[in-house]
């Protein structure tokens, strides 16, 4: 759960620890907003420049829900086979480290696993019907480009034609 807080008043003086604390003005409201984790923390720290004439909104801040396609989750779960393949081949010592896989770096056999637990808990989500939050949406929208693109490589080396092998990315 998070908690929007909202400050107005006499903020001009504070303006650079409001910003240090990931503030943003929001000129339309006149106003500072941040997103906390806890309703405590938003509390306290709309509580600290009260006397100085500055007045804070805490609010539950409800996350849109993002529904995945079909074809995304199918990605999803390949993805699960293109991070295992990549694991046996710098286990053979076909690639080696460093290399770019879903917009990571992966430096070492560990970040591949991460990757791997990474996508098994997103297909988990997208697969229970309840929705993914935008930050979810996105990292699942990288990680079914990047599939969607190394599909397309894989193609375009063993020979298919670009016609073909760009049926790969009416996924997206």
């Amino acid at each position: 759960m998070t908690y929007a807080l909202t400050l107005t008043g006499k903020t001009y003086g504070i303006k650079e620890v409001l910003k240090g604390l990931g503030f943003r003005w929001n000129p339309d409201m006149k106003a500072w907003k941040a997103i906390f984790n806890s309703k405590e923390e938003a509390e306290e720290i709309a509580s600290r420049w009260v006397s100085e004439g500055v007045y804070g909104k805490v609010e539950q801040k409800v996350e849109k829900k993002y529904f995945v396609k079909e074809s995304w989750i199918f990605n999803l779960e390949s993805m699960h086979d293109k991070v295992w393949c990549l694991i046996i081949d710098m286990r053979d010592g076909k690639i080696s480290a460093p290399f770019d896989v879903a917009g990571i770096t992966v430096k070492s056999e560990d970040d591949l696993f991460e990757l791997l637990d990474e996508a098994s808990y997103l297909e988990g989500k997208a697969k229970s019907n309840r929705g993914v939050t935008g930050k979810e949406y996105g990292r699942i929208k990288d990680i079914v480009a990047w599939r969607v693109n190394a599909r397309y490589a894989t193609c375009m080396a063993n020979g298919m034609s670009e016609a073909d092998a760009g049926k790969c990315f009416e996924d997206m």
